[in-house]
Order: structure tokens, then C-alpha cells, then sequence
């Protein structure tokens, strides 16, 4: 289902991108979503496949870097008060 919900998210960008808007503070949104999703995807894979079914190690590989998703291209947390401030309108802390 979130698989699903990012794509849907995304060709929302896409067809509002190809309509002429601007990508703005609700790239944070997509940044978020897809960092965590990426970490639950290879998560569930490798518990799927048991303790001896990633042989050639690339789940494992690929969780490893999914890791540093939250990380690269702007904390997670720095992403979220971006959600916050500019797409809520919440004050800053």
C-alpha cells in the first residue's frame, strides 16, 4: 500500500510539474516518504528471507544504504519542520 500511495503521490507531482507549477516544500514531503518506505521495504525482505536467503548479500546491501536515506539530501527531521513551517503553516518551534 505505500508503494502504491508514493506513486500516486508522485504522478500527482509529475502531472502538476508538466502543468507548469513549481516544485516546492512538498518535495519534503516526497523525501520523507520515500526514505522510510525504502527502509521498511528492505527490512520486510530480508525478514522474509530468512537468515541464510540473502546468499549473495544484496538486500542486505540495499538496506544498508537505505540507512542513509533519512540522512542524505536533508535530515529527515529538517525535512519535517520544512513540512511543517511551509506546507502547515505551524509556527516555528
Amino acid at each position: 500500500m505505500a508503494a502504491q500511495a508514493y506513486k500516486l503521490a508522485t504522478d500527482m507531482t509529475v502531472t502538476r510539474l508538466t502543468d507548469g507549477a513549481h516544485m516546492g516544500a512538498e518535495s519534503s514531503l516526497n523525501k520523507v516518504f520515500w526514505s522510510e518506505m525504502d527502509i521498511h521495504l528492505h527490512e520486510t525482505a530480508l525478514r522474509l528471507l530468512g537468515e541464510d536467503g540473502d546468499a549473495d548479500g544484496g538486500w542486505m546491501k540495499g538496506y544498508q544504504f537505505a540507512l542513509a536515506g533519512p540522512i542524505y539530501a536533508g535530515t529527515n527531521e529538517i525535512q519535517r519542520n520544512v513540512i511543517a513551517e511551509r506546507l502547515l503553516g505551524l509556527p516555528r518551534k
